[in-house]
């Protein structure tokens, strides 16, 4: 993945044919746990009030960024260009980008405990962790390429 062209307008990145699919694929796998409520209190009301509204709010935000991720990754946003694609992304675009890449990354950290190191072995893993392990290292991956690429 490289960046092809920056300007104040937006991003242009070029990605060989695996990178695409595989951005497009770890765009589709956010969220990749369900929502979970936060708890603030179990006995004051007003507590008991403000935890409904944080909660609302949170799933509100959650199911916006959901559509955006979705909107990130549209077809049109890639352009074939010789063997590889050339993907568009404006400064707005490439900031959800980078929180989706970072949620769907912490979200499998967590499903896989948190570990200490996170260069885990897959061969070590049970198999229903593994798919968390690949997809952790594949947002760090683009993560690090979005946020580096940008410099001169």
């Amino acid at each position: 993945m490289k960046l092809v062209k920056q300007t104040k307008i937006g991003f242009q990145y070029r990605l060989i044919p695996e990178e695409a699919y595989s951005l497009r694929f770890i765009v589709q796998q956010f969220p990749v746990t369900e929502f979970s409520a936060a708890k603030i209190s179990k006995t004051d009301l007003a507590s008991v009030e403000r935890e409904k509204l944080l909660n609302e709010a949170l799933a509100a935000h959650r199911e916006e960024l959901k559509l955006r991720a979705r909107n990130l990754i549209r077809s049109d946003r890639f352009r074939p260009s010789g063997k590889d694609q050339l993907y568009h992304l404006s400064p707005e675009g490439r900031e959800s980008m980078l929180q989706i890449l970072n949620d769907v990354r912490v979200e499998c950290w967590r499903m896989l405990g948190e570990p200490d190191n996170p260069d885990l072995n897959v061969f070590d893993l049970p198999p229903e962790k593994v798919k968390h392990c690949h997809l952790m290292h594949l947002a760090g991956y683009f993560e690090h390429h979005f946020l580096d690429l940008e410099k001169p």
